[in-house]
This record gives structure tokens, C-alpha cells and sequence, in this order.
């Protein structure tokens, strides 16, 4: 879907690219796996499949989406609504899409690219929340490719 598709939607994105010293295997057991995703991002529940659930516990709320792809050991996909904050009408926006592709690189690394995004009215509150999640999502995926780098 592009802008050009929804010309009434704005829409939000974030991209991080990383080369990690750690294998695509080890990368995805970080990823895509409920002990991996708890160890840097939050305690997650997963249903390894696509149609299945992924449940992440964020403390004040629980954001439970749906996989999308399940890819092993190259892409892992998923699509969870906006969180429940301000009373906001949320018929008018589309979920948050998140991708997590792995790719190999030379001399045993490989590179980590992660893009969420979503479609939305524009709405002040929708480019504030984005902007706080991607605030949070590049800290922790910061981490992430440190503790990749740390272990491969």
C-alpha cells in the first residue's frame, strides 16, 4: 500500500538497519522466538505461525496482534492494532505493521532491518504515539544489536 493508494492517509514509518557480528540463526532466536523477544524488547507470547497470535506485555497494557510471516531464518512479520490510550477512535487508522528481515552478510555476519509503519488520519495524537514508540523501538533495538554483537 502507498501514500498514492490512500491519498487521505498519512502515513507513519521507521526503518533501522543493522549489521550484527552474530549468524541469521542466532538473530532469529532473538527475533522471533519468546525467550529472544523477552531477553530485549518485553515478556512476549508467540504462536510461531502466520495467522497465529504474538501478545507483548507492556506493562500498563497488553498489545496482541497477529503474525503475518513466519519465515525461519529470514523474515518475521506482524500486525498489532494502535494501543488503547486517550479514548481515540481507531476505526479510521490502520495497524501497525512490523517486519524483521535477516539477511547474511560476509565473514559470518549478517544485516538486521526492521520497519514498522501504519496508515492514519493525521490526527496530532496518531504522529505524537508514533513518534514516542519509535523513540522507544530504536533504544531497544539499539540494544538488541548489541547484545547480537556481544554474542556472535
Amino acid at each position: 500500500m502507498t501514500t498514492a493508494d490512500q491519498p487521505d492517509r498519512f502515513r507513519h514509518r521507521m526503518e533501522r538497519t543493522y549489521e550484527v557480528t552474530a549468524s541469521p540463526q542466532q538473530v532469529w532466536d532473538a527475533i522471533a522466538t519468546v525467550d529472544g523477544l523477552a531477553t530485549w524488547m518485553a515478556p512476549t507470547r508467540l504462536d510461531p505461525h502466520v495467522g497465529g497470535e504474538v501478545a507483548f506485555d507492556l506493562g500498563e497494557f497488553t498489545s496482541i496482534g497477529v503474525v503475518t510471516d513466519y519465515s525461519p531464518p529470514h523474515r518475521f512479520a506482524y500486525e498489532e492494532p494502535w494501543p488503547p490510550i486517550g479514548g481515540h477512535d481507531w476505526s479510521d487508522v490502520s495497524p501497525i505493521a512490523t517486519e524483521f528481515l535477516i539477511e547474511s552478510a560476509s565473514g559470518g555476519s549478517c544485516v538486521l532491518r526492521v520497519v514498522s509503519s501504519a496508515y492514519g488520519t493525521g490526527a496530532d495524537w496518531e504522529k505524537e504515539y508514533f513518534d514516542e514508540m519509535v523513540e522507544g523501538w530504536i533504544e531497544m533495538l539499539d540494544g538488541l544489536a548489541k547484545q547480537l554483537n556481544a554474542t556472535g
